[in-house]
């Protein structure tokens, strides 16, 4: 963020970014949970920061100065949807993002607001990105397979990899996609075209 290499962290209470050789706090902002809810990763777009939180809305935060001056933290826009658990994914300037009420959403980095949202789908959701595509894992083995597009909600789509609880996240390397679940590790070829 502003040329400066720092952790960005989402505590209970605050969005924060840490100085990676000390620990130091470089700034701060109080993001609002209802009690403490900020579960998910917070996402870094360029000098700007997405983070959603359970009871408090969607923000979209620049950050500006540095080290020698400070650093200043600004809010850019707020909108009502809630993340909760699912850390969001950004693909041509929209944030894809599963809500606390279960849908999934798409919104526009620059106004904060919202081209979509879907009927009710799985309680969490793992969600990787590659190209124009989201892979998405919910807590129920289901696997679906999106096509990132403001325009509408496009199920590609899906299929049952467990009958086992998956809440992990999904990882990708060499084209291949692991999926742990409650009892093992699958693995999956990952053909695109």
């Amino acid at each position: 963020l502003c040329g400066y290499r720092q952790a960005v962290l989402q505590t209970r209470s605050r969005l924060t970014g840490v100085d990676l050789t000390t620990g130091a706090e470089l700034w701060s902002v109080n993001v609002e949970a209802f009690r403490g809810m900020n579960i998910l990763t917070p996402t870094v777009i360029g000098d700007r920061i997405f983070t959603s939180s359970y009871g408090g809305g969607s923000f979209l935060y620049e950050v500006t100065g540095d080290t020698s001056n400070g650093f200043k933290v600004t809010q850019v826009w707020r909108n009502k949807v809630q993340g909760y658990m699912s850390s969001p994914v950004v693909v041509d300037g929209h944030v894809y993002l599963h809500l606390r009420n279960q849908r999934f959403a798409c919104i526009d980095l620059v106004s904060g607001k919202e081209s979509w949202i879907t009927q009710p789908f799985g309680k969490y959701w793992s969600l990787i990105v590659a190209n124009d595509q989201i892979l998405a894992l919910d807590e129920r083995g289901e696997l679906m397979l999106i096509r990132a597009s403001p325009e509408k909600f496009d199920l590609i789509g899906q299929h049952k990899v467990s009958e086992n609880p998956t809440w992990a996240h999904l990882a990708v390397a060499d084209g291949q996609v692991f999926i742990r679940e409650l009892r093992s590790l699958h693995v999956l070829d990952w053909l695109k075209d």
